[in-house]
């Protein structure tokens, strides 16, 4: 039986929620033992069962005696039904919804995948608003004492609402400035055709592609980064622990990420730990890591996408995104391994 610490302190008289990985397929309200810093306490299968091998998050309590678990389960995927009466799955939590590599699990011509292979800062920004993030990766919050600095929930303005607004502006500006800095074309066929340009075209040559080398610099580094910040920020609500490239830390605290804490920290403005597996996943993969974020924020089985929205799918609510957060684990519950 494994358990493995995403939670609090044990000294705290709040559950600490532990991930609980299932030992074998059992029947829901099956229970057996798990010991978690020298404490043995009993679980409960929660509805629906376990296979081997699943992970499900559980409360404890910390007690100087063995605690027996009578708490509710808080499983990955309970079925819910939200308000707009459609049956579906709840964002999972703990776990991504399916694999990185499923890019095409709803076929090719889906416009999810279809978005996030021609026009990947299209599904940014309409990921960047399901999370109520502005366009520069900010989360909107309330911040006083009773209330958690990173809980999107309760927010103090609407910046998210212009956020698909913003980067499409963006996009177009950029699209607007790279057409207005012409770069001479040169023959690929002629090995001297830079050498034959004259003096001025040779500087003019010179000065656009610089600006245009300079312009796609900052472009793609602006969206790489809204693309950590926002995959950092997922895992950090649905709790979902970073499981590889841990090694990279070299000794560091993984659940710190590579930024400290991220609140305060200029450079994760999401207010999030961002782990070095965010980076790697966003530098090596984004096709793969955008469309995993988008599945994972709604359920495609049962919605439909679109590509025309500011949100990518029909029929959202406002509030969705956040909406299993309300009774489940809570955000960043779940970190780190």
């Amino acid at each position: 039986m494994t358990v493995k610490d995403y939670g609090s302190s044990s000294q705290s008289t709040q559950p600490t929620n532990v991930q609980v990985i299932a030992p074998a397929t059992l029947n829901a309200g099956y229970t057996f033992d798990a010991v978690y810093e020298g404490n043995t306490f009993t679980v409960t299968v929660p509805d629906g069962g376990v296979v081997k091998g699943q992970r499900f998050i559980v409360p404890f309590i910390p007690t100087a005696e063995a605690t027996i678990m009578e708490a509710s389960l808080l499983p990955l995927n309970s079925p819910n039904t939200r308000g707009n009466g459609m049956g579906e799955d709840s964002i999972p939590t703990g776990v991504w919804r399916d694999s990185l590599c499923d890019c095409c699990k709803f076929g090719p011509c889906h416009p999810s995948f279809l978005t996030a292979l021609c026009c990947r800062p299209i599904i940014i920004a309409q990921l960047l608003t399901r999370m109520k993030m502005t366009w520069l990766a900010q989360r909107t919050r309330f911040r006083n004492s009773n209330s958690n600095l990173s809980d999107s929930r309760t927010e103090i303005d609407q910046r998210w609402r212009s956020t698909f607004r913003n980067i499409i502006l963006v996009l177009v500006f950029y699209s607007v400035l790279m057409m207005v800095v012409p770069v001479p074309l040169l023959d690929p066929t002629n090995p001297n055709a830079y050498d034959e340009l004259s003096d001025a075209d040779k500087k003019t040559y010179f000065i656009n592609s610089s600006i245009h080398s300079a312009l796609s610099a900052l472009f793609g580094f602006y969206f790489f980064y809204l693309m950590v910040q926002l995959r950092a920020t997922l895992r950090h609500v649905y709790s979902i622990p970073e499981e590889n490239c841990l090694c990279l830390y070299c000794g560091g605290n993984p659940r710190d990420g590579i930024c400290g804490s991220g609140d305060g920290n200029r450079l994760c403005s999401a207010g999030v730990p961002v782990g070095v597996e965010d980076v790697c996943c966003v530098m090596f993969c984004p096709l793969c890591t955008t469309s995993q974020m988008a599945r994972h924020t709604v359920d495609y089985e049962y919605r439909s996408a679109t590509c025309c929205n500011s949100v990518g799918v029909t029929k959202y609510m406002d509030d969705e995104a956040y909406e299993e957060i309300e009774n489940g684990v809570g955000e960043g519950s779940v970190l780190v391994v």
